[in-house]
C-alpha cells in the first residue's frame, strides 16, 4: 500500500521529494528496478476519472480517482500473486485487463466494476498452459461505440488458429465449463488464419492465413458474408501489411515496401487491391506509428524513430498544439498517452532519456496543463546519464546504427563496456528513451552500448533479410564484435574490461560472444538465452508451429544438424574462458528451462559449478522476470558479479 499512503500529496506535485545521493553511485540497486509508483495513466472515455497501475500488496494494481480535483482515491483491484499486464476502460465504469501465471504466457481477460462500493475481480475468459498448448486471449477492439461489448481473439477451439469473439462484459468465465456463454463467435478460424482485421464499427474485415512460406489475404467488403482472396504472396517478399482502416470503412492505411526497401505508409484500395499514393516513407528507417483521432475521423500524424523519435504531422491544429506542449517543457520528450473520448482532456508524459517520465492533465478547452504524478519519484534526472545514437561501418560495409549510455560524471573515455544486445532478433530493434537497466550500469561507472545487428528490424527489408540463413553466431555476431572495436578505437571502452549482457535473442548472443570470440569478453551474463538452437525448434509452443518454416528460413533448418551444431553455443562449451551468470525462468514457453540446465551440466562436466550469484532459476517466472522481488535479487547479484569480473 506504500504508493497510495503518499498518492493524495504526490498527485498535486510536478515531482515528489526525491532523494539526494553524493553520487550516482550512492542510488540503491532497488530504486532501479522496483515497480514504478505510478504508471499507464489512462483516462475513463467520458474524462471523468482517471486510472493508474500503482504498487498494492508489492504488485501492480489498478488505483482509480476523481479527475476534477483528483478527489477520492482508491484501489479497486488488491492482487497480491501477479502483477496486472494491462487495461484499459471499456466503458465509463468498467475496467478490462490481462494477466498471466507465472510468465507462463496464457493470458486471461478480467473485468472490475469501478462504480461500485466494494469492486469485484470478474473473470471474463479464461486461459490455460499445459500439455495441449497454451491457449490465449487478447483485445481486438475495444468497441468505443458499444459500452457492453469487446471483440476478443482466443484459441481455446484450436490452439493454431485463433477465433474471434464479441464478448458480452456482463459476463463471466465458468471453470467448469470451461466456457462463457455470452461470447458469440464471429469469425470461426478455418485452420491457418494467423490474424484477423476489425474495421472502426467492429466489422470483421480481413484475415492473414499462412501455410509455409505462402501467405494470402482474405478480404470481404461491408455487408459480404464470405471472405475473398485478394493477394497471395511470399512471407519475405516486398508487400503490404495493413495497419488499419481509414474512417470511411472502405480505404486502408497500409505499410508497404513494393518497389522500395523501406516500409513506408500508403493509402490502398482493398476492393481494386490497389496500392494508393505514398503517405509518407523514409530513406533510412521503415514507418509505421499512425495517430488517428476518431472524434475528427482522420489522420493526424505518423510517428517513427530514426535515430531518435520523431512525428510528421498532417492536422496544423495539431501540430500547433504539440509545439506549444513541447515548448513547455523543453529538452524533454512530450506524448500524449491518453484521451477521453470528445479529446478534450488528455494525459501527457514528459520523458527524457535520463528521466523515467511524469504524467500531467492537458485541458484543450482550458488550454492549461496541471501536473499529477511522476512514474519514479525517488530518481533524480540530475543523477541520471544521457543516451546517444551512434554507428560505424560493420567489417563488410554495412552501416550498423546502436545507442551508447556514458556514465554521466565520467570523461567517457577508457570505460567498461557492457554489450547489450536485444531479443528477437527479427523485426525487433532498440531505440532512444530511459532504460533502467543502462542507468543503473551508468551509476555502477559502465558504458552500455546498445547494437542493432543484421537481423533487426526498423532499417529495410534487406538489412533484415541480411540476418537470414544460418547467420546467427557469425555475421549477426560479428556486427556486435565490430561495435567494440569500433568504441575502443574511438577511446570510449576499454578492452580489457568488455562484458556482454542479453534475454532471450540476447542471451544467445551472450554465450555465442563467450564461445566464438572468447579473447574478447571477460564476462557474461545470459538471460533466458537460446543455448541450443536445434532445441528452440523442438520446444518452440504449438501456436507458433504455423511460423515454423518462416523460423527455418530466417535462421536455418533444423535438420542440418552441422549447422545447429556450429551455431549452438551449447556444442562449444569448451571454448568459454569468461566468468559466466546463467538466469532463467522455469515457466518460460518460449525458451524452455533445458537451455539453462543443459549449459549449467555442460560446464559442472568442464569442473566449473556456479554458484548461488551465478545460477538464478525461479520457478515463478517465465521469459524474463516480472516480479518485483525477484527483478531485484537478480541485479543485485549481477552488481556483484560485474563488480568482481569487470572493474
Amino acid at each position: 500500500m506504500r504508493a497510495l499512503m503518499k498518492l493524495g500529496v504526490a498527485l498535486f506535485l510536478a515531482v515528489a521529494s526525491q532523494a539526494i545521493w553524493a553520487k550516482a553511485s550512492d542510488i540503491p540497486v532497488k530504486d532501479f528496478f522496483r515497480n514504478p509508483e505510478f504508471t499507464g495513466l489512462q483516462l475513463s472515455p467520458d474524462g471523468k476519472h482517471i486510472a493508474v497501475l500503482s504498487p498494492v500488496n508489492n504488485r501492480r494494481n489498478i488505483v482509480i480517482m476523481d479527475t476534477d480535483g483528483l478527489k477520492n482515491i482508491r484501489p479497486i483491484t488488491g492482487l497480491s500473486k501477479q502483477d496486472i499486464g494491462g487495461f484499459f476502460w471499456a466503458n465509463n465504469k468498467d475496467i478490462v485487463f490481462t494477466m498471466d501465471s507465472d510468465g507462463n504466457e496464457a493470458f486471461s481477460i478480467f473485468k472490475v466494476d469501478t462504480s461500485l462500493k466494494k469492486p469485484k475481480i470478474i473473470q471474463l475468459v479464461g486461459a490455460t498452459a499445459g500439455a495441449s498448448g497454451i491457449r490465449s486471449a487478447s483485445t481486438v477492439h475495444t468497441l468505443p461505440e458499444d459500452p457492453d461489448h469487446i471483440i476478443v481473439q482466443f484459441n481455446q477451439r484450436r490452439v493454431k488458429a485463433p477465433d474471434l469473439y464479441k464478448l458480452n462484459l456482463d459476463s463471466r468465465w465458468s471453470n467448469k465449463r470451461k466456457k462463457n456463454s455470452k461470447m458469440k463467435l464471429i469469425a470461426k478460424n478455418p485452420g491457418d488464419v494467423q490474424g484477423w482485421l476489425v474495421d472502426h464499427d467492429g466489422d470483421v474485415r480481413g484475415a492473414f492465413s499462412i501455410n509455409g512460406l505462402k501467405g494470402k489475404f482474405h478480404y470481404k467488403a461491408k455487408g459480404e458474408k464470405d471472405f475473398r482472396v485478394i493477394r497471395e504472396f511470399n512471407v519475405e517478399d516486398e508487400g503490404i501489411s495493413p495497419l488499419a482502416f481509414d474512417y470511411d470503412n472502405k480505404t486502408m492505411f497500409v505499410n508497404s515496401n513494393i518497389g522500395r526497401d523501406k516500409n513506408a505508409v500508403y493509402r490502398y484500395d482493398p476492393e481494386t487491391n490497389k496500392l494508393g499514393d505514398m503517405i509518407f516513407g523514409h530513406e533510412i528507417v521503415d514507418v509505421a506509428g499512425l495517430w488517428m483521432s476518431r472524434k475528427q475521423k482522420k489522420l493526424l500524424g505518423i510517428s517513427y524513430i530514426h535515430e531518435y523519435p520523431e512525428t510528421v504531422y498532417f492536422d496544423d491544429a495539431t501540430e500547433k498544439m504539440m509545439k506549444k506542449l513541447q515548448d513547455a517543457f523543453p529538452g524533454k520528450r512530450v506524448n500524449i498517452s491518453s484521451q477521453s473520448k470528445d479529446e478534450m482532456l488528455n494525459i501527457i508524459v514528459v520523458s527524457n532519456d535520463n528521466d523515467p517520465g511524469k504524467y500531467f492533465l492537458f485541458d484543450r478547452n482550458k488550454n492549461n496543463v496541471i501536473p499529477l504524478v511522476p512514474r519514479m519519484d525517488w530518481l533524480n534526472p540530475d543523477y541520471l546519464s544521457p543516451m546517444k545514437a551512434i554507428k560505424f561501418t560493420s567489417r563488410d560495409g554495412l552501416t550498423i546504427h546502436g545507442y551508447l549510455t556514458i556514465p554521466k560524471d565520467s570523461d567517457g573515455k577508457n570505460l567498461p563496456l557492457i554489450v547489450n544486445p536485444h531479443g528477437g532478433p527479427y523485426g525487433v530493434r532498440d531505440t532512444w528513451g530511459y532504460n533502467s537497466e543502462h542507468q543503473f550500469f551508468a551509476s555502477r561507472g559502465y558504458a552500455t552500448v546498445q547494437v542493432n545487428f543484421r537481423g533487426s528490424g526498423g532499417y529495410g527489408r534487406n538489412f533484415q533479410q541480411a540476418g537470414y540463413g544460418g547467420k546467427w553466431g557469425a555475421e549477426m555476431q560479428h556486427d556486435l564484435t565490430d561495435a567494440v572495436k569500433y568504441l575502443v578505437k574511438e577511446g570510449i571502452a576499454d578492452p580489457k574490461r568488455v562484458c556482454i549482457y542479453g534475454a532471450s535473442y540476447g542471451g544467445y548472443a551472450t554465450m555465442a560472444g563467450l564461445t566464438f570470440t572468447p579473447d574478447l569478453y571477460k564476462c557474461g551474463i545470459n538471460y533466458v538465452g537460446v543455448t541450443d538452437v536445434g532445441l528452440l525448434f523442438t520446444s518452440m509452443p504449438k501456436h507458433w508451429e504455423p511460423a515454423k518454416e518462416q523460423l527455418k528460413l530466417r535462421i536455418g533448418d533444423p535438420e542440418d544438424k552441422e549447422l545447429m551444431n556450429r551455431m549452438s553455443p551449447l556444442a562449444h562449451v569448451d571454448k568459454i574462458k569468461a566468468p559466466l551468470m546463467i538466469v532463467q525462468g522455469a515457466k518460460d514457453p518460449r525458451v524452455v528451462k533445458q537451455h539453462a540446465t543443459d549449459l549449467r551440466d555442460a560446464l559442472e562436466d568442464r569442473g566449473i559449478k556456479l554458484n548461488d550469484d551465478e545460477w538464478i532459476m525461479k520457478n515463478d517466472e517465465g521469459h524474463g522476470f516480472r516480479k518485483e522481488e525477484n527483478r531485484i535479487e537478480l541485479y543485485t547479484k549481477m552488481e556483484k558479479f560485474l563488480a568482481k569480473h569487470l572493474k
